[in-house]
């Protein structure tokens, strides 16, 4: 079966036990913190505040924290390039300029805090990624009111990833032993039908699994049983504490 490491330190991590809406209020008042800073200083406190959170609180191990939280920045600098960089007649506080490209000193106020802002909400959201598990996710959006069938096909797509990940390993692996990847023309035949296998597998099991829940009275609704913890109010008062101080700093330095 497919393992994957976010949801292992999900299960595995010391907040496993505490309430949804402890670990929600906390990531999700970072997240708001991260969005209403104007200061690089406030967002860098969201990061450090996120990690000690999780490695120490949490105890998941500070490398995994550190390889999740650094998978967003392709995409985040990739956006920056855009952001620093201006196309056309340089502006006035032009600190570098090549042709028509140029970046400028508020061009670059820009990208540094949109970097930060990226940083501090993907921290944010490492917070709840890292120490919940997705079934407890989905059974807390069920109690607070989200449509049943919203949640029905959130946990759907999270099942079929597993699915889908073992059919990868499973072809690959007989493909390597073929030797499907002995030539770079091999490994892109090889490629191209593992991808159409995999298709295939997909769409066949999710007519199974439609012919299943059909078979078993399915009626739009999937009742699963999921324990409803007790959040701690000592808990919750310090998250008040730590984003309601968090909150005061970022609205001052505006």
């Amino acid at each position: 079966m497919a393992h994957l490491a976010i949801d292992e330190a999900a299960w595995s991590s010391a907040w496993r036990s505490h309430a949804v809406s402890e670990k929600a209020a906390l990531a999700l008042g970072l997240l708001a913190v991260a969005m209403v800073a104007r200061d690089v200083r406030v967002d860098l406190a969201v990061v450090v505040v996120a990690f000690v959170a999780v490695t120490v609180g949490a105890r998941v191990a500070p490398g995994l924290v550190l390889r999740v939280w650094a998978l967003p920045a392709v995409f985040v600098v990739i956006g920056l390039v855009g952001v620093l960089v201006s196309i056309g007649p340089a502006p006035d506080d032009a600190l570098w300029q090549a042709g028509p490209f140029s970046i400028g000193r508020s061009s670059l106020d820009r990208a540094v805090l949109t970097g930060a802002r990226a940083a501090a909400g993907a921290a944010a959201v490492l917070v709840l990624a890292l120490t919940t598990p997705m079934t407890d996710v989905l059974g807390g959006l069920r109690r607070v009111g989200v449509p049943a069938f919203l949640v029905e096909i959130a946990g759907v797509v999270y099942r079929m990833i597993f699915t889908l990940l073992d059919s990868v390993g499973t072809i690959r692996e007989s493909q390597t032993a073929r030797l499907g990847y002995a030539t770079r023309r091999a490994a892109l035949a090889s490629t191209g039908t593992l991808l159409a296998g995999v298709l295939v597998r997909a769409w066949t099991r999710a007519q199974r699994l439609e012919a299943g829940l059909a078979g078993r009275g399915y009626a739009g609704d999937l009742i699963v049983t999921t324990p409803a913890r007790q959040a701690s109010w000592r808990s919750l008062c310090g998250v008040v504490l730590v984003v309601g101080a968090l909150m005061t700093w970022a609205v001052m330095s505006r």
